[in-house]
C-alpha cells in the first residue's frame, strides 16, 4: 500500500552528549557499553552528578548506543526527552526509543512519572495500544523502547489533510475506544487522549501511546500524582479534570475522546480560547457549535453522541467507554479501513 510517510527521513541522529562528570556518576561499571537492563517497574534512576568545582566546562562524551539499542533517527522531541528509531542490537529490530532528557531525569517528580509510565505500559497487551519492550539506564541516561509504529500519528495526518471523512474519523475514533476500554478493565485512566497521541501503521492499525500521565483507578498508584499535574491537553481535557486530576475516572477519557472526535470530524476543536483560564470557562459553559453545524456532512446522529460525550456532567456522560462503542456499532457508520492512507 504505497504512502508518503509523514515521519522525518532516516537521517542518522546526533549522538547523544553526556558530560564527563555525569557519565562517571552514573550506574554502568564501565565506560565501553556498560549496561544496567530493568524489569519493568524499575529503570534505574540517575544519581546526581557532584559539582564542578573547576572553571572549565566538564568534557562531554557523545553516545550512539544506550545498552542493547543504536540510535537511527531522530523521530521527536517534547518535553520530557527525545524520541529516536533505534535498532535492537540483539536482535536487529527497529524500535521507537524514547530517551528522557538529563535535566528531567534529575528531577525527582518526573522521574517518577516516568517510571510509572514503564510500570503501567510493561503490563498492557491490546492490538490497539502501543506495547512498551524494554527499560534501564545507561550512561546516565534513562530510556524506554516500544513498538514502532511506521505510518505517522494521526495528529499530523489530521494537521495534513485539515479534517477526515466521517467513516474514517469513526474508525479511528473506535480503535482508540477499543484501547481505553481494554485500559478502563485494567483500572487505568488515560487522561490525555488526543490526535498526537494516536499513531497509525501503514496497514491502517490505530495505537494508542504516551501513557505517561496515566493513572490507575485503584489506590495503588493515586499517591503519585501531585497536585498541578495530569491536566492532560487543555484542547480536549474536561473541566474537571483541569480542576482537580488526581480525582478522575473513566469518563474523563470519554470526554476528551469525543473532543478529538469532534475535531476529527470538523477540523477544529469544540472549544477554542487564547489562553487556559478561557478554556477552562468555555468548558465550564459549555456551550459549542454542533458538528453538523461546522460540516454539513455530519449526521445530526452524530451530534447527539458528542453531546452525550462532551457533557460538562460527568453523571450526563455515557458511564462508560463500552456504552459508546454499542452506540457507535448500531449506527453502523465505521469505515472497514482509513481511506487517506490509500492515496
Amino acid at each position: 500500500m504505497a504512502m508518503t510517510s509523514p515521519n522525518p527521513s532516516d537521517k542518522a541522529p546526533k549522538p547523544l552528549e553526556a558530560t564527563q562528570e555525569f557519565f562517571e556518576s552514573s550506574t554502568s561499571s564501565s565506560v565501553d557499553g556498560a549496561v544496567l537492563t530493568q524489569s519493568f517497574g524499575e529503570p534505574a534512576a540517575p544519581l546526581a552528578p557532584p559539582p564542578n568545582t573547576s572553571s572549565e566546562p566538564p568534557p562531554r562524551i557523545k553516545i550512539s548506543t544506550l545498552g542493547d539499542f543504536r540510535l537511527v533517527a531522530k523521530l521527536g522531541e517534547g518535553g520530557m526527552g527525545t524520541v529516536y528509531k533505534a535498532r535492537q542490537i540483539s536482535t536487529g529490530k527497529l524500535v521507537a526509543f524514547k530517551v528522557l532528557s538529563q535535566q528531567v531525569a534529575l528531577k525527582p517528580g518526573f522521574a517518577e512519572r516516568f517510571r510509572r509510565e514503564v510500570r503501567i505500559l510493561g503490563r498492557l497487551n491490546h492490538p490497539n495500544i502501543v506495547r512498551y519492550l524494554a527499560a534501564g539506564e545507561s550512561h546516565g541516561f534513562v530510556y524506554l523502547a516500544m513498538e514502532l509504529v511506521d505510518g505517522g500519528s494521526v495528529g499530523t495526518w489530521l494537521t495534513k489533510l485539515g479534517r477526515f471523512s466521517v467513516g474514517d474519523s469513526l474508525y479511528i475514533a473506535r480503535a482508540c475506544a477499543m484501547a481505553l476500554e481494554y485500559a478502563h478493565k485494567e483500572h487505568m485512566v488515560h487522561r490525555d487522549v488526543k490526535p498526537d497521541n494516536l499513531l497509525v501503521t501503514r496497514t491502517g492499525i490505530v495505537k494508542l501511546t504516551d501513557l505517561g500521565l496515566a493513572k490507575t483507578t485503584d489506590d495503588s498508584e493515586v499517591s503519585c500524582t501531585r497536585t498541578g499535574t495530569g491536566i492532560g491537553t487543555p484542547l480536549y481535557a474536561p473541566p474537571e479534570q483541569v480542576r482537580d486530576a488526581k480525582h478522575v475516572d473513566a469518563r474523563s477519557d470519554i470526554y476528551s475522546l469525543g473532543g478529538v472526535l469532534y475535531h476529527f470530524l470538523t477540523g477544529q476543536p469544540p472549544f477554542q480560547a487564547d489562553h487556559l483560564l478561557q478554556m477552562i470557562l468555555l468548558k465550564e459553559k459549555g456551550d459549542y457549535k454542533a458538528a453538523s453545524q461546522v460540516n454539513s456532512k455530519v449526521p445530526p446522529a452524530l451530534d447527539r453522541i458528542l453531546v452525550k460525550m462532551l457533557d460538562r456532567k460527568l453523571e450526563n456522560r455515557y458511564q462508560s467507554i463500552s456504552l459508546f462503542l454499542d452506540e457507535l456499532d448500531r449506527l453502523n457508520w465505521t469505515s472497514e479501513s482509513i481511506s487517506f492512507l490509500a492515496g
